[in-house]
C-alpha cells in the first residue's frame, strides 16, 4: 500500500459515496444527519459491476479487488485509505437506553450515532461518511439566492411597472399575516368564553389544529373542535400508543380512555 496513487482514496470515495451496494441509512452524529453503513457492505461494494469495470479500465487508480490471493485483505487495506483520508469515521450506533446514557433523546426516524475510537473493521462495524461533495442542487440554491438578492439590491432601477407590482404582493402578504393574528386572537377568544358552558368537553377550538406540528393546509382542518382530541398531537400520540400495545399484546382500550380522562 506504500505505492498507493494518492488519489485512490478520493476516487473510491466519489464511485461508492452514494452507491447502491452500501445500503446506507440516515442518522444522528453529532446533531447533524448523515449516512451510515457497514463495514461488509464496503466489500460487497468493491465486488460490485461498477467498481470491477473502473479497476478494469484505471487499474492504478482503483485496486483490483476480485481475483486477488486475499480478496479480504485487499478491501481492508482500500478502507483503510478512506479512514486516514478521513472520508469515513467509525462509529456506534445508540440504542434508546444507550442514548439516556449520553444525554441524548432517542429518535425512531434516525438513530443516534456516536463516535467510536477505534475501527476494527468487523463486517457488522457502521461508519459515517465524512465525505459529502456538492450535488448540482447545492449549486442551483446558491446561485438562486445570490440572485434573489441581487435583484432586491436593484431596485431602484425596477420598472414602474415591476415596482407596483411588488407593492401589491407585499401588502397582500401584510394582510395574510395580519388575518393570521385575528384568527388566532378570535379563537382564544372563543376558547375561554366556551370553558363557561363546555368545560367538560375540554373548551371550543376554531382551528384546533391552527398551531400544530404539521402541513399548512392540515393546520386548517378540522373548522372546529372540542378539548384536544381533534388536535393533530393528540391523534398522532393515540396512534402511538395503539402501535405499542398492539406490538406488546395488549388491546390497547383502557389505555386509551385513561388519557382521556386525563385529558378532561
Amino acid at each position: 500500500m506504500s505505492d498507493a496513487n494518492p488519489d485512490t482514496a478520493l476516487a473510491i470515495a466519489k464511485l461508492l459515496r452514494h452507491h447502491r451496494e452500501l445500503k446506507q441509512r440516515k442518522g444522528l452524529f453529532q446533531t447533524r444527519h448523515v449516512d451510515f453503513f457497514r463495514f461488509k457492505r464496503f466489500e460487497r461494494a468493491l465486488k460490485s459491476p461498477e467498481y470491477i469495470k473502473k479497476s478494469t479500465n484505471q487499474p492504478d487508480l482503483y485496486p483490483p479487488v476480485t481475483g486477488t490471493e486475499d480478496e479480504h485483505a485487499s478491501a481492508r487495506n482500500l478502507f483503510i485509505m478512506l479512514i486516514k483520508a478521513q472520508y469515513v469515521v467509525p462509529c456506534q450506533k445508540l440504542h434508546n437506553q444507550d442514548c439516556k446514557n449520553h444525554g441524548l433523546k432517542a429518535n425512531k426516524d434516525y438513530p443516534n450515532l456516536i463516535l467510536s475510537s477505534k475501527a476494527t473493521l468487523q463486517p457488522d462495524e457502521y461508519y459515517v461518511w465524512n465525505y459529502n461533495p456538492k450535488s448540482i442542487t447545492d449549486y442551483l440554491i446558491v446561485i438562486g439566492v445570490v440572485s434573489v438578492i441581487l435583484a432586491l439590491a436593484c431596485y431602484p432601477l425596477w420598472p414602474r411597472s415591476m415596482r407596483r407590482g411588488s407593492y401589491y404582493v407585499s401588502m397582500g402578504c401584510l394582510m395574510l399575516l395580519c388575518g393570521f393574528f385575528v384568527v388566532a386572537i378570535i379563537r382564544l377568544i372563543l376558547y375561554v368564553l366556551s370553558l363557561l358552558v363546555i368545560k367538560k368537553k375540554g373548551g371550543f377550538w376554531l382551528f384546533p389544529n391552527l398551531f400544530e406540528d404539521c402541513g399548512v393546509l392540515d393546520s386548517f382542518k378540522p373548522l372546529y373542535g372540542f378539548g384536544e382530541k381533534d388536535s393533530y398531537s393528540y391523534i398522532k400520540k393515540m396512534k402511538r400508543m395503539k402501535r405499542k400495545q398492539t406490538k406488546n399484546g395488549g388491546t390497547g382500550k383502557p389505555k386509551i380512555e385513561e388519557v382521556q380522562d386525563e385529558g378532561k
